[in-house]
């Protein structure tokens, strides 16, 4: 069965038809075994009446009928004579004399038909013989207004109003459970078809179970979806347009060195220069398509953070030399984290870097690690230009460029901040930039610190 509405329906309707079942059948049992009861009880009372007419007569048996009325209550009993009439002189019930034959057998063509049978309320038990071979007849009747009684009466009548109740309840709960996931169902193929633009939470109304807690997660998820999509998008559309800048300049190196009498060495280092750009370029798109990666691979070991940044500064303060660019390094030792150190390397490298390339000639950056709290706390500071305040978010999106001319002019294609920002957040830090009001721009990134008994184990993972 595929429909899961009719499963439900189902289900839940053969439980409550079971538990039904299972109830008329116990209700039956225990009257069957009531019924059993009583007729040993009768069987008693029959030779215990037996007995007292045969050693006593007639008045003893009276004066037995007497005592015996109030413990057999509300039950009733009978003792009649050959005459069909009552020790007590009660008024014998129909159902009574038409076992004995003295009335007729109803719908019965002659009245013996109805002798030595159970009736529809009485039960007759056994003749009774005195010491004169006179005759009596003990009768005994149930009262059908005891439970028992009661319940079998109305078995068929709960049947039937307990499945009309049943299947009323499990039609509301079967369609209350499934229409949710009905809708999760049509959203899921909108979002099949392209259209990722749907929401399911208000479809479910105002429940607060745990299909509208899927519903929430689910149009998260859609949002999700549609984030990665248009990023993806854009950096399709990025990437295009950043490959034709190296592209359109190896094009016009080439014919310019095919001009008669052109400085061929000139336009070849100009076209490997092209070259290496390109190369670097597609070399960091790479990079940041696996770390946008939902399970990138990344190596787990102990990094010490005072070894990462002398590394880090020695490259930089080389490339710093030729505009007569310092790199200062305040670092306290012993801090460790946890994570791939060829990737916070190069996080922390393409932000040293980038204060090195913006930075005045003869200007000066600074490095500083510190704790702060339960984390490493890396500030990187330039004397650079800084950025404006409404585009410090954007910086770290890739090939975002506060200024065109002044990036290329730098070497900086839009990707290594970004790379940075991914990095950092893998390892489950945070990036984040200031300008310094006296000039300049901030980084400060944040790296949870490591104990040594957690480093210990890095190590060993590694």
């Amino acid at each position: 069965m595929r429909n899961l509405y009719l499963r439900f329906f189902l289900s839940f309707w053969s439980a409550m038809l079971l538990v039904l079942t299972f109830t008329i059948f116990g209700v039956n049992w225990i009257d069957s075994e009531h019924y059993e009861k009583q007729r040993e009880r009768q069987d008693e009372l029959a030779r215990q009446a037996s007995g007292v007419l045969a050693g006593g007569g007639v008045d003893a048996l009276r004066s037995w009928l007497v005592d015996e009325l109030p413990m057999i209550f509300p039950d009733r009993m009978y003792v009649l004579d050959e005459h069909s009439h009552d020790l007590l002189d009660r008024s014998v019930p129909e159902p009574v004399l038409v076992s004995l034959g003295k009335r007729p057998y109803p719908n019965a063509p002659n009245a013996a038909a109805g002798k030595n049978q159970r009736g529809p309320d009485y039960m007759l038990l056994s003749q009774l013989v005195g010491a004169n071979n006179d005759r009596y007849a003990l009768s005994f009747i149930r009262d059908r207004g005891g439970r028992f009684g009661f319940l079998k009466t109305i078995s068929a009548v709960a049947l039937i109003g307990t499945l009309l109740a049943a299947t009323f309840v499990c039609f509301l709960l079967a369609r209350f459970l499934s229409a949710p996931i009905q809708h999760l169902r049509a959203a899921t193929r909108s979002i099949a078809s392209g259209n990722l633009s749907v929401h399911v939470k208000g479809a479910v109304g105002k429940r607060r179970d745990e299909l509208a807690m899927l519903a929430v997660d689910f149009d998260a998820m859609a949002a999700r979806l549609r984030t990665l999509l248009e990023a993806r998008q854009q950096l399709l559309r990025d990437v295009s347009h950043e490959l034709r800048s190296p592209l359109a300049r190896l094009q016009i190196a080439l014919g310019l060195a095919r001009r008669p009498g052109a400085n061929l060495t000139q336009e070849f280092d100009r076209i490997e220069q092209e070259a290496q750009r390109l190369d670097e370029m597609i070399g960091e798109i790479l990079s940041l398509s696996r770390l946008d990666d939902p399970t990138p691979q990344v190596a787990t070991e102990s990094v010490s953070i005072e070894e990462l940044l002398e590394v880090v500064c020695e490259n930089a303060r080389v490339e710093g030399d030729a505009r007569g660019i310092r790199v200062a390094l305040e670092a306290a030792e012993g801090m460790q984290v946890i994570g791939d150190r060829e990737l916070l390397y190069r996080a922390v490298e393409n932000v040293v870097r980038n204060a090195v390339r913006y930075s005045p000639s003869l200007g000066l950056v600074t490095v500083k690690a510190s704790l702060s709290g339960q984390a490493v706390l890396i500030r990187v500071q330039d004397q650079g230009p800084g950025v404006p305040v409404a585009l410090l978010q954007r910086i770290f999106e890739p090939f975002f460029r506060v200024s065109d001319a002044r990036d290329r002019d730098s070497g900086g294609n839009g990707i290594g901040l970004a790379i940075t920002a991914r990095v950092v957040a893998l390892q489950g830090g945070t990036v984040q930039a200031a300008n310094d009001p006296d000039g300049g721009l901030i980084m400060e990134i944040r790296l949870p610190l490591v104990r040594p008994s957690e480093a210990a184990l890095g190590d060993a993972r590694a």
